[in-house]
């Protein structure tokens, strides 16, 4: 479970590391994003502006989990939302089933692409194909030690 504490995103990994959760029926919110090198280009301010967004849009945020793309130049921020019966180019529902495999990355931000292939090619051999998305998830530790990274594999 992903909790607050003030600002800042606690962590259980037990609930995280090595999971699989099926989010058919989800709705994502999302802005896209610039990358330079692998990295979002003003990705604080990009954050700001999904949420503000999403509520200026009549959005309900459904929890504080923003999704962060795994890109090289394009890609995205998204963030959950309440589902509603109206089109809107900026939101994605998973109405197909959609299984989200999940890992506890621990390490740099350097090396997180090897992280992601161990998990995309585990995915691929459970499931018989590469995942569709990649996502990542900044999160503090629940021994507040610092920061970790929650790896999403869409499929």
């Amino acid at each position: 479970m992903v909790k607050s504490a003030g600002q800042s995103t606690l962590i259980d990994e037990d609930v995280w590391d090595q999971k699989e959760f099926e989010w058919t029926g989800k709705s994502f919110y999302y802005i896209p994003l610039i990358y330079i090198f692998g990295k979002p280009l003003g990705l604080g301010g990009k954050l700001e502006q999904l949420n503000r967004e999403a509520r200026q849009n009549g959005y309900k945020i459904l929890n504080n989990r923003v999704l962060i793309s795994q890109a090289f130049i394009k890609g995205r921020a998204m963030i959950e939302v309440e589902k509603q019966d109206k089109y809107d180019a900026m939101v994605d529902t998973y109405e197909d089933p959609l299984f989200v495999d999940t890992v506890i990355y621990k390490s740099s931000s350097g090396s997180m692409s090897n992280a992601f292939k161990r998990l995309a090619e585990r995915v691929a051999a459970k499931r018989s194909m590469s995942p569709r998305q990649l996502y990542y998830m900044y999160v503090m530790d629940s021994g507040g030690s610092g920061y970790k990274t929650i790896l999403f594999a869409f499929s």
